[in-house]
């Protein structure tokens, strides 16, 4: 090397190094301090973006913890409530029995029973319309399933069952029209069917059972169709069949009811000719199959099967539980209607990290109200409610027909609470673990992009240490170099 003055190239070589190590020991410090390795996109710009990403997610999954454990509460909460219902209806239940027991009991002793029953179902009803989460009412129907007929000429005895099924608007195509079963017979007016007189024998089945059987004699003449039909009709509420004279000589008979299940049979007797032919075979009617639709979109929800006009979902599809009736008016196969509005499940739970709509949980509380439970099918008017004072079936007016009714909001009562249960159970509890075991394995993801290997820095920064003290050494011997250029000007 020549002996310049103006540039210590060493010097320059030394000062490089030496900042080099400076910034390489600032940054161990910095990782070593903040137990990252990435604490800026310059560290490593890939693994920054993929770290992030994992932390929106892990945040996320953290408030869907938290969200499950709010809905837990919830639960908690409706089921404190339906508990309470539960033992003062196994006491109006109790009183009840007493007070069918009217050999021993004077009126005295009854209207007591009845004061008693008054008062619980007055409590039962507060309960059903007071019980809230955080304002929200969960026991009054607002937090069930609301449903709305758009057109009642077209559908009716709607019955929505599981919740988390789809809901909105819903419309449904008729691909199987049901039918009535149907046969027809041959009676021709100028006799040669019947020679002079005959006999038309009519059987029809509902799912096995047979109706009364119609036996209608016929004369053969210009009106005998006319005349069949209407002796046919005026006994229709008997034997569930009509008829329909739809040319002089062809009498049509046809099922009141449509279903598979239902089954007609026509024979004739008489003197017959080569003209004509009896009858004597049997016929069954259709079930209607339907395919429901979500109107917004189009979108294929499920093929319902029916039994006759009804239709109702599979055991395992989106509709389990669901069921409605299709009118005549409906009843032709390749229409679309726009019958329906459901809206399932009141009440959604973001679940999951992302919040979507899609990825939402619904959940419906029946109507627990004192005029929703206890309805018995069989008992016209019938609630909780008509055991009250004055009531059809109160314990003085019918306690018999009040235990049915108990039982059965006894039954609807507890099939809430064992809704309730599973749903805690199965899909809040289960979702907290899943999310729990989800968050753990991110989180491990995301340590091993971004955590810093203590061990294997703290070897980087020694190192780097040494050669900040060892660069800073040299840049001082460097700076002496010019110096002995002084000895030549001496």
């Amino acid at each position: 090397m020549g002996m310049q003055i103006n540039h210590n190239i060493a010097a320059l070589n030394a000062w490089r190094a030496l900042g080099v190590s400076n910034t390489n020991l600032s940054k161990s410090l910095e990782k070593l301090s903040s137990g990252y390795r990435i604490n800026r996109g310059a560290d490593d710009p890939a693994g920054l973006l993929i770290s992030e990403q994992l932390r929106a997610q892990i945040g996320g999954l953290d408030q869907a913890v938290k969200n499950a454990s709010d809905a837990i509460s919830m639960v908690q909460t409706a089921e404190g409530a339906l508990t309470e219902m539960n033992n003062m209806l196994n006491s109006i239940r109790t009183l009840a029995v007493h007070a069918a027991n009217t050999g021993a009991n004077d009126a005295s002793s009854i209207q007591a029973d009845q004061t008693a029953v008054d008062k619980a179902v007055e409590s039962m009803q507060r309960i059903a319309t007071t019980t809230k989460y955080a304002g929200k009412s969960l026991l009054d129907g607002s937090a069930g399933t609301s449903i709305d007929i758009k057109d009642a000429t077209k559908v009716a005895n709607v019955v929505v069952g599981q919740a988390g099924q789809s809901g909105g608007n819903v419309s449904f195509s008729i691909t199987t029209a049901a039918a009535e079963a149907g046969n027809s017979i041959v009676v021709n007016t100028s006799g040669t069917v019947f020679a002079s007189t005959g006999v038309v024998t009519i059987w029809s089945e509902n799912c096995g059972t047979a109706n009364s059987v119609g036996v209608y004699s016929v004369t053969a003449n210009s009106t005998t169709n006319v005349c069949l039909a209407a002796k046919i009709n005026s006994d229709s509420a008997r034997t569930q069949v009509w008829a329909s004279a739809e040319t002089a000589s062809n009498l049509a008979v046809y099922s009141c009811a449509y279903g598979d299940q239902i089954s007609l049979r026509i024979a004739a007797a008489g003197t017959m000719t080569a003209a004509g032919t009896a009858v004597n075979s049997t016929t069954t009617g259709v079930d209607v199959v339907a395919v429901i639709y979500a109107s917004q979109n189009s979108v294929e929800i499920e093929t319902l099967k029916g039994s006759g006009l009804a239709v109702h979902g599979s055991t395992t599809g989106a509709w389990v539980g669901t069921s409605f009736s299709v009118l005549s008016d409906a009843n032709t196969a390749g229409v679309k209607v726009d019958a329906l509005s459901i809206v399932t499940g009141n009440l959604q739970f973001s679940l999951t990290d992302d919040a979507s709509t899609a990825n939402q949980i619904s959940y419906a509380i029946s109507d627990m109200r004192t005029s929703k439970i206890g309805v018995v099918s069989s008992l016209t008017g019938s609630s909780i409610d008509a055991v009250k004072s004055g009531q059809t079936y109160s314990m003085a007016n019918n306690a018999s027909a009040a235990v049915t009714i108990i039982d059965d909001a006894i039954n609807d009562v507890s099939t809430q609470r064992a809704n309730l249960g599973a749903f805690q159970k199965y899909t809040l509890e289960t979702t907290i673990n899943n999310l729990g075991v989800t968050k753990e394995n991110l989180t491990a993801s995301e340590s091993r992009v971004r955590d810093v290997d203590m061990a294997a820095e703290m070897m980087d920064f020694t190192k780097n240490q040494i050669l900040v003290q060892a660069g800073t050494s040299m840049l001082a011997q460097a700076n002496q170099l010019p110096q002995s250029v002084l000895k030549l000007l001496g």
